[in-house]
C-alpha cells in the first residue's frame, strides 16, 4: 500500500486532484506500519523462554480472509495482537463498534473498532486451527504503539497494552501441560508459514479513479528522481544527472502493478518504460521473475512473485 501511494505521487503531477487524499492515506497507513514497527522492537529484543513462534502481518483464509498484525504462537496457547498508531483522543465505543479520534483541533474522524476486529480474528483463526484437527486457547490484545497514546474503552475483557506490557502479559497467560507435543507443534509453524497469502492492495488507480492517461511513463533516475530515463545497451542513463543503472527498470514494473493491477502485456510494458522493441521488453520483463498466463501472443506477466512476505518464526 505505501509503494502503492508513493507510486502514485511521484508520477502524478503535484496539482493532481488525487494528491491530497493520497497524501493522507500515506500518512495513515505510514504511522500504522510504525506502530508495528515498535511491536517487533519488543518481540526481537525479548528472549521468551518457552517453545514459540511470532509472525507478523500474517494473512490466512478461514471462513473469511483475515490479516493479523502480529501472532504469537506457543504448545499452550496462541495469542493475536492488534497494534494501532492514531494520533488523538481516542474512544472506542461498543454499539455501534467505533473508534473515534477527537484532535486537538477538534476534528473528529471515525475508524474500525479494534476490540470488534480482534474479536473476529481471534474466532477466525480458532476456526482456521480446527480446520485442521487443532485446538489451543485464543487469546487476544490491543497494542497502543506509543504511550503518549491516549485511549477510552468501554467494559471489555480485551487487554490494551503498550509494547512495553506485551512480554509481562504473555508471561502471566497459563502455562501447565501443553496441548500440543513437539511435532504437532513444528507442523503448526509449518502450516501456518505455508498458508500465508500476501497482500496485494488494490490498484491505486482504481481505489482513486486515477485515470491512466494521467500517470506519467517512463523509468524513474534513482539519483535526481526525474522520470525518463534512456535505455541502452548496458542499462539506464538519466539525461538529467547522467546517473546509470543496470535495474532501474525494476521500480517502473512495480510501479505498474501497484497502479493498475491485473497482467501486464510485452506491449505495456513498452509503453510505460518507453521502449521500442518487443525483445528489449521481453528480456526487462524476465528478469523480474514475473508469473506468466497465456499463450506467446497473449501473454501476460503479473506481480503475484513480486511481493516480499514479512514472517518470522
Amino acid at each position: 500500500m505505501l509503494e502503492g501511494l508513493e507510486a502514485a505521487m511521484r508520477r502524478l503531477l503535484s496539482h493532481h486532484a488525487a494528491i491530497p487524499a493520497l497524501r493522507s492515506k500515506h500518512a495513515a497507513v505510514q504511522a500504522g506500519f510504525g506502530g508495528e514497527q515498535e511491536l517487533d522492537k519488543v518481540f526481537e529484543g525479548y528472549a521468551f523462554t518457552m517453545k514459540h513462534g511470532i509472525f507478523h502481518d500474517l494473512s490466512l483464509a478461514s471462513s473469511a480472509y483475515f490479516q493479523v498484525d502480529t501472532l504469537f504462537i506457543t504448545p499452550w496457547y496462541a495469542v493475536l495482537f492488534e497494534v494501532k498508531n492514531i494520533a488523538g483522543e481516542l474512544t472506542v465505543t461498543e454499539n455501534l463498534p467505533q473508534l473515534i479520534r477527537t484532535l486537538d483541533s477538534g476534528q473528529v474522524s471515525g475508524f474500525k473498532s479494534p476490540i470488534a476486529q480482534l474479536e473476529s480474528n481471534c474466532e477466525l483463526f480458532r476456526d482456521w486451527l480446527y480446520s485442521r484437527n487443532m485446538s489451543l486457547p485464543v487469546y487476544g490484545a490491543v497494542v497502543l504503539a506509543y504511550a503518549r497514546q491516549r485511549i477510552e474503552v468501554f467494559d471489555t475483557k480485551i487487554p490494551i497494552l503498550f509494547p512495553s506490557a506485551v512480554p509481562t502479559f504473555i508471561r502471566k497467560l497459563p502455562t501447565t501441560s501443553p496441548l500440543l507435543d513437539d511435532k504437532t507443534f513444528v507442523d503448526l509453524l509449518s502450516q501456518l508459514s505455508s498458508s500465508h497469502r500476501d497482500f496485494i492492495p488494490s490498484p491505486i488507480c482504481e481505489t482513486y479513479s486515477i485515470r491512466r492517461s494521467d500517470i506519467r511513463t517512463g523509468v524513474i533516475c534513482p539519483g535526481c528522481g526525474v522520470i525518463g530515463m534512456e535505455k541502452y545497451n548496458g542499462g539506464w542513463r538519466c539525461l538529467a544527472c547522467a546517473k546509470t543503472s543496470r535495474d532501474a527498470h525494476k521500480r517502473a514494473i512495480r510501479d505498474w502493478f501497484l497502479l493498475f493491477g491485473g497482467g501486464m502485456s510485452n506491449k505495456d510494458c513498452r509503453e510505460f518504460l518507453r521502449v521500442n522493441r518487443q525483445q528489449t521488453a521481453h528480456r526487462l520483463i524476465m528478469s523480474m521473475q514475473l508469473k506468466s498466463e497465456g499463450t506467446y501472443r497473449n501473454r501476460v506477466y503479473t506481480m503475484e512473485l513480486l511481493s516480499e512476505r514479512k514472517k518470522r518464526t
